[in-house]
C-alpha cells in the first residue's frame, strides 16, 4: 500500500456540554497499486478548543460515523480522488454541524 494522504481540517468551533470543541475532520488515504484500488479511511470529531485542557477527541450525536470508502482508480487519479473525497466529507460533517463559528 502506497501512502496518498493523511489530512485533517478544524472546519470552526461548536459550544457543547464540555464547552466550546474544535469540529475536526480528517482522511487517511492508501493506494493499493496491485488491485489499483483507493481507500481512504474518513473520521470526524471533536476537541477541545482550549489549549489549557488535555487534548481528547470525543463525537456528538449530530456528528456522521466515521467511513471507509474504497474506489477503483488509475495511480495518477489517486491523489485527486482522495482530496475530492475528503472535500465531499468535509461538507457532509459541515453541513451536519450546528452553527459553526469560524476561528
Amino acid at each position: 500500500m502506497k501512502r496518498v494522504i493523511d489530512t485533517s481540517e478544524v472546519l470552526g468551533t461548536v459550544e457543547t456540554p464540555e464547552g466550546t470543541c474544535e469540529v475536526c475532520v480528517s482522511a487517511d488515504a492508501d493506494f493499493d497499486e496491485v488491485a489499483g484500488r483507493l481507500v481512504v479511511k474518513l473520521e470526524s470529531f471533536l476537541r477541545p478548543a482550549s489549549v489549557l485542557v488535555k487534548e481528547r477527541h470525543f463525537r456528538a450525536a449530530w456528528l456522521p460515523s466515521d467511513q471507509t470508502i474504497t474506489e477503483s482508480v488509475a495511480p495518477e487519479e489517486c491523489h485527486e480522488a482522495a482530496r475530492m473525497i475528503f472535500q465531499r466529507w468535509v461538507r457532509k460533517v459541515r453541513e451536519a454541524a450546528p452553527e459553526l463559528h469560524h476561528l
